[in-house]
């Protein structure tokens, strides 16, 4: 599953630099262009976690997305100056929904900060993908949670993948800073291991944004460097037989094999 946070390009804010709405969306749109053409050429489905603001701003692209490939909810807005609410989840599905004419069913919390997941399943959510279950300094230690996909109740965790020993994290950053041919391989020995392969990366970072004021481990590398990476790593992951999916797909897959496991028990 490679899963990718459609969102305002807000992240200059947590190092103290105002980013005008207008320049946000415009840093974006140039790394989806450049993203969409290399999922064009290599023809995978992917899953677009997007916020409301965005979607509301580019109805017609989140269309266009939509018909490929699975667009979820990442609430209504990424910026750190917004106050969550929790219905920004549910105003945020409703605005997806109405733009792509089909059911929202993930949610994935913005910077994956902890809350009340409770209400997803009243909402109509079927999974919810906002754990790295790691200790990232300064963000989060969360070694206690289940670093694989599980069900409880019919409502399914999809964890950020980690590496199978010493959980290792294998998000955006760590995409980014580690070398290519020790990435690749960590992620391809866990997809062995784990049965499963949950990473996320976000469309501005295939934007040039190297004049921002943000540390070199954010910023770079970037642009068509990054994009280069990432048709890297699909390629390998290719190559070892890997098999591309939406979150969607996943958990409708986990479904049935749970299903069939009842079955089995029942009878």
């Amino acid at each position: 599953m490679l899963t990718f946070d459609l969102e305002e390009f807000d992240i200059p804010e947590e190092y103290g630099e105002k980013v005008p709405e207008s320049d946000q969306f415009e840093i974006t749109l140039a790394g989806m262009d450049r993203l969409q053409k290399l999922l064009g050429r290599h023809d995978i489905p992917v899953t677009f976690f997007t916020t409301g603001n965005f979607a509301q701003k580019n109805p017609e692209l989140i269309r266009l997305l939509s018909e490929k490939h699975e667009v979820a909810s990442h609430a209504l807005f990424h910026s750190v100056f917004h106050e969550f609410k929790e219905n920004d989840i549910l105003e945020s599905k409703n605005i997806l929904e109405a733009i792509t004419l089909k059911k929202v069913v993930g949610f994935r919390m913005p910077r994956l900060k902890p809350f009340d997941t409770s209400r997803l399943v009243t909402w109509g959510f079927q999974y919810d993908s906002s754990v790295n279950p790691t200790f990232l300094p300064g963000r989060y230690n969360l070694l206690h949670k289940n670093p694989l996909p599980y069900m409880v109740n019919g409502f399914i965790n999809l964890p950020c993948s980690t590496t199978a020993t010493l959980r290792f994290p294998l998000f955006w950053l760590s995409f980014k800073n580690l070398p290519a041919w020790l990435y690749n391989a960590w992620c391809i020995r866990t997809l062995k291991k784990r049965k499963n392969l949950m990473l996320y990366f976000h469309p501005w970072e295939f934007a040039d944004i190297g004049h921002y004021n943000l540390p070199g481990y954010v910023k770079s590398p970037a642009g068509e460097k990054l994009v280069q990476k990432l048709d890297r790593l699909i390629t390998e992951l290719k190559k070892s037989k890997a098999e591309f999916c939406t979150s969607q797909d996943f958990c409708s897959y986990l479904m049935s094999s749970d299903s069939q496991k009842n079955s089995k028990i029942q009878k």
